[in-house]
């Protein structure tokens, strides 16, 4: 049985959670609400990089992937595919028009992208084919003797193309926009992952460079948002991301000593979480709009929304259990 390792556990439970309150609607003049909304994503990708093992046949890789990535994306778009129907039968009083019903359909295939003629089913799944490629980007550098010099050239343009699209929007979304975004901080846990760094653990080291990283992150996220040059708004976002992931990785090996049941369960139902939490969200959304005779969808305050999200994550942890047991494609694990 492989081996669990406890702070990585703790990131990714974290993680998982905080995209929930995240995607609950809250007023963006809350300063650490934006903050949150803008980086949360990173801590995925630079622990897929982190876990990625470097040897494997392309056979053996692609199995993983399909089991890992690949199953669970179509899952997911099945699930909740039913979930759109039905709502889209109670706002309208009937069935969508063949057309209409094919837009989301069209949206999945197109990896979350939206247009006229298609828009995201289950827009939180695009990360999936986004690690995806990242993955197969390592494994084809792999075959060559400049690994390390393609993927930093490629992190590189990355960077450029991300500016790019910031000012003129030619790249579609969802799933483009993250790999340019996000190329970097996977390729940096893969040689964190390689040269196995972040083991050791040392108590005040740890305390002290996560209070450094953070509060790097959080000035320079100041900054980035009332930087008026575009090129420096989008630079300055960088070493926001990074300062915030080395925070909370630091943060979370301080985590370690601490074991519970519930968060290696979260963490491996990190799949569950991200690909059934914004449905959830609708129908929580909906009860409270119910409940409270409210005029549209409620905009919480963050202690609020904090509340909510933990009970949304409870609702979904039968769900992780039940995929343990019965259903292990829900957590990518077959």
């Amino acid at each position: 049985m492989k081996q669990r390792i406890n702070w990585i556990d703790w990131a990714k439970a974290i993680a998982a959670s905080t995209v929930v309150f995240c995607h609950l609607p809250q007023s963006q003049e809350w300063f650490y609400y934006r903050y949150l909304q803008a980086i949360i994503i990173v801590i995925f990708f630079f622990l897929s990089g982190y876990l990625k093992k470097d040897r494997g046949s392309m056979k053996a890789n692609w199995q993983k992937y399909w089991r890992g990535l690949v199953a669970p994306y179509i899952s997911y778009n099945l699930i909740v595919y039913p979930y759109w129907l039905l709502k889209y039968y109670l706002e309208h009083d009937g069935l969508p028009s063949l057309f209409v019903a094919m837009r989301p359909i069209w949206g999945a295939i197109l990896l979350q992208h939206e247009n006229d003629f298609c828009f995201p089913l289950n827009g939180p799944l695009w990360y999936l084919p986004a690690i995806l490629l990242m993955h197969l980007l390592i494994d084809g550098c792999r075959r060559t003797k400049y690994l390390h010099t393609i993927m930093i050239t490629l992190c590189v343009i990355s960077f450029f193309l991300y500016a790019a699209n910031k000012y003129w929007s030619f790249a579609p979304n969802l799933t483009p926009m993250g790999i340019f975004r996000n190329l970097p901080y996977y390729y940096i846990g893969y040689v964190f992952g390689l040269r196995q760094m972040f083991r050791g653990i040392t108590a005040k080291r740890d305390f002290i460079s996560m209070i450094l990283c953070l509060s790097v992150s959080i000035l320079f996220f100041h900054w980035h948002l009332h930087a008026a040059n575009h090129l420096l708004h989008i630079s300055l976002f960088y070493p926001v991301n990074i300062g915030f992931l080395f925070g909370v990785m630091y943060g979370c090996k301080l985590l370690n000593g601490f074991s519970s049941p519930i968060i290696v369960n979260l963490s491996i139902g990190t799949l569950v979480i991200i690909g059934l939490h914004e449905k959830v969200i609708g129908v929580v959304n909906l009860a409270i709009e119910k409940l409270f005779q409210l005029d549209g969808v409620p905009c919480y305050h963050w202690y609020e929304a904090l509340p909510i999200a933990m009970i949304i994550v409870a609702l979904l942890y039968p769900i992780i259990l039940l995929g343990k047991k019965h259903l292990p494609i829900l957590l990518g694990k077959g």
